[in-house]
C-alpha cells in the first residue's frame, strides 16, 4: 500500500502497523500535507489575511465560493470600519447623478427663456415656509392593542382639554409629553421645513395660524397636540432649485435641454491608442478621452468600474472596441457635463451630499444587521457569519446577500482576494 501526499518524502512502509495504528498515520499524514508539511495552514481561499482551507470550504462549486469571499470582504469592512471605503465609488455615482439631474432643471429653465427675477416673483406669491412648534405626544404606534390606542388618544384629548382653558402649552407638555427632552424643551422643537417631519405632522402644522392650537393629530408614533409658535417665509435662494419644478414646465423645455446636452458632448475627444493601451494593462495614468479644459483617465474609468458588478465588469471588458470606445465617451461625457454645472454655479448643498453618503451608509448597515456582520468583530466571526449567510434562506440575507454581490469589484479593490490554484468566476 502507498500513501500520496504533497511532500517529497520518504513513505511509512505498512508492515508492522495495526489497523488502529495505521489510521493515525493516515490523518497525521494528512494533517501534515494540510499544513504544507512546514506546520503552516495552507488556505483555498483567502480574503486579504482571513482564510478558509479546503476542509472548510466542502463541497462549494467556483460561484459559491466567489460569493462567500464577497461576504467575508464585506463583513471585514464592517467590522474594521471601513465601510466608508467600500461605498465612496457609489456615493461619488450617486452625487454626480444628482448633480447632473440639477444641471438638467437649470438647463431646462434656462432654455425656457424665463429670468431670474421672473422665477423669484413667481416664487413670492407661493414660499416655501419653516415652521417653529410646540408638541407634546402620547407614544401609541399604530400596532399597539386597541384598547392601548385608545387610551393613548384619551390622554392627549385630557393635555388639549388643559390647553384650551387656559393652561400654559410648554408646562402641559412638559408634565405629560412623552418625548424625550419634552420635560425640559417644554415640547419645543426646533424649526423644520417640509420633508423634516412625518406628513401627518407636517400638514397640522402648517394649517394653523401662529398661536394657534391643533386638534389631537394621530401619527405612527401616536397621538399629537401641536402650537404654531412662527411662519418664516424661506428665501428664494435657500430653496431654488428644489421649487423650481413647480414654476417651470420642465417637460416642455427638456427637449432643448437634451439638445445642449448633446452639443456639449461633442467637445468630447477620445485617445483609441491610449485606450487600447490602458486595455492592454497600462497604467492609469494614460489619457483615454480630453475635452477643453479636463480630460479622462485610466484612474476615472476605473472609478467607474468599480459600482459594477462583476459580470457587467467582465461583460464590458469583453466588448469590442468600438463598443468599449462608446462606454468611454459615455463616462467622459458625463464628466464633462458635471464640469459645466460647477462652471454654471450649478452645485449640490452640503445637506444633499451628506444625504448621498448617509443613505449608502444605512443601506449598508441593514445589509450586515441581517447578515450578522457588527464593528469590531473578530475575523474568526466573520468567517462564520459569512458561511452562515452563504447557506441561509431567510429573506433578509438573501436581499443581503445580493446586494453584497453587487459591491464585488469595489470590495476586492480594498480586500484582495486569493483562491488556490485556478480562480473561481
Amino acid at each position: 500500500m502507498k500513501l500520496s501526499v504533497f511532500c517529497n518524502r520518504s513513505e511509512p512502509r505498512a508492515a508492522g502497523y495495526s489497523a488502529g495504528a495505521w489510521r493515525l498515520v493516515i490523518i497525521g499524514l494528512l494533517l501534515w500535507a494540510a499544513t504544507g508539511c512546514h506546520g503552516k495552514v495552507e488556505y483555498a481561499l483567502q480574503v486579504d489575511g482571513t482564510g478558509f482551507t479546503v476542509t472548510e470550504l466542502g463541497m462549494l462549486d467556483g460561484a459559491q465560493q466567489s460569493r462567500l469571499a464577497d461576504l467575508t470582504a464585506f463583513g471585514l469592512a464592517v467590522a474594521q470600519g471601513r465601510t466608508e471605503a467600500v461605498t465612496k465609488p457609489y456615493v461619488q455615482a450617486d452625487v454626480q447623478a444628482l448633480l447632473l439631474q440639477k444641471l438638467a432643471t437649470e438647463v431646462a429653465v434656462r432654455q425656457s427663456g424665463q429670468d431670474e427675477d421672473q422665477l423669484r416673483r413667481m416664487y413670492q406669491q407661493h414660499p416655501e415656509y419653516e415652521l417653529t412648534v410646540r408638541h407634546l405626544v402620547i407614544v401609541s404606534e399604530r400596532w399597539r392593542p386597541q384598547a392601548q390606542r385608545d387610551s393613548a388618544r384619551a390622554e392627549a384629548a385630557a393635555a388639549l382639554a388643559r390647553i384650551r382653558a387656559g393652561e400654559d402649552f410648554a408646562k402641559v407638555a412638559s408634565e405629560v409629553s412623552q418625548e424625550p427632552g419634552a420635560a425640559e424643551s417644554g415640547g419645543l422643537l426646533k424649526p423644520a421645513r417640509k420633508g423634516d417631519w412625518v406628513p401627518e405632522f407636517w400638514a397640522a402644522a402648517s394649517a394653523l395660524k401662529v398661536g394657534q392650537v391643533s386638534g389631537v393629530v394621530e401619527t405612527q408614533y401616536g397621538f399629537h397636540v401641536i402650537k404654531l409658535i412662527a411662519r418664516r417665509p424661506i428665501p428664494f435662494d435657500e430653496v431654488r432649485s428644489s421649487v423650481l419644478p413647480r414654476l417651470v414646465d420642465l417637460e416642455a423645455a427638456s427637449g432643448k435641454a437634451q439638445a445642449w446636452a448633446v452639443r456639449q458632448g461633442r467637445a468630447v475627444k477620445l485617445h483609441p491608442t491610449a485606450i487600447s493601451n490602458w486595455r492592454e494593462g497600462g497604467p492609469d495614468s494614460l489619457t483615454l478621452a480630453s475635452w477643453p479644459g479636463g480630460r479622462l483617465e485610466g484612474t476615472d474609468l476605473n472609478q467607474y468600474m468599480l459600482t459594477l458588478s462583476i459580470d457587467e465588469q467582465a461583460r464590458l471588458e469583453s466588448l469590442d472596441n468600438a463598443r468599449f470606445h462608446r462606454v468611454v465617451s459615455s463616462v467622459a461625457r458625463n464628466r464633462l457635463l458635471a464640469q459645466r454645472a460647477s462652471q454654471m454655479g450649478v452645485t449640490l448643498t452640503p445637506a444633499e451630499q451628506a444625504g448621498a453618503a448617509e443613505r449608502w451608509q444605512s443601506r449598508v448597515a441593514d445589509w450586515a444587521s441581517s447578515i450578522g456582520f457588527h464593528q469590531g468583530q473578530s475575523p474568526k466571526s466573520v468567517r462564520k457569519a459569512a458561511k452562515d449567510a452563504l447557506g441561509s434562506s431567510k429573506q433578509s440575507v438573501q436581499i443581503a446577500r445580493a446586494q453584497v454581490d453587487s459591491m464585488s469589484a469595489a470590495l476586492r479593490a480594498i480586500y484582495p482576494v486569493r483562491f488556490a490554484g485556478s480562480s473561481p468566476p
